[in-house]
């Protein structure tokens, strides 16, 4: 397979791009970990994933521009456009990348804030429902033990009393 000056300065340069998008990929998970303060296990697992997530790219740039042939140059551009990247612009990177979390934060939570003041607007009827219905059983239980304890004081005389006529019932053969 022949491949002319242009296709393998394209390589470099792609291979290259690659390792930078890479780095700027470490920033921006070295941002969120900063900010987020993942506990042990979480840190394992988000780790495993942005190398997973990195060797899926560079799988993908590796088997579309060389066809899955893989040589010791180009596996040494990915760590050097990465290199390049964190020692030349990571540091005029950051602050721009961490505003621009910042910003999709605050969107996010203000995202969140209107969806529950819509869920609680749209639940709001419901909630009183249930809350007048709960009042109002609770009313007319109250109602009813009220209505009950004249009976049931009738109830208490009429009972000692029919145990006190058995009783003397008893005594009297």
């Amino acid at each position: 397979m022949s491949r002319t000056v242009a296709q393998e300065l394209l390589m470099l340069v792609a291979l290259t791009a690659t390792g930078m998008g890479v780095g700027l990929f470490f920033d921006c998970y070295r941002l969120l970990r900063r900010y987020t303060k993942p506990g042990y296990f979480l840190t394992q697992v988000t780790d495993l994933l942005f190398w997973v997530i990195s060797a899926g790219a560079a799988y993908y740039v590796f088997m579309i521009l060389t066809g899955g042939e893989v040589r010791l140059f180009s596996i040494l551009l990915i760590p050097a456009g990465m290199g390049i990247y964190l020692k030349l612009l990571s540091p005029f990177v950051l602050w721009p990348l961490l505003w621009c979390f910042r910003q999709t934060g605050l969107f996010l939570g203000f995202l969140w804030r209107a969806f529950v003041f819509c869920w609680r607007t749209l639940l709001f009827p419901f909630c009183f429902a249930v809350c007048l219905l709960g009042f109002s059983l609770q009313f007319l239980c109250g109602v009813f033990r009220l209505l009950l304890l004249p009976l049931q004081w009738g109830w208490r005389t009429l009972r000692r009393s029919l145990l006190e006529w058995c009783r003397r019932r008893r005594k009297k053969p």
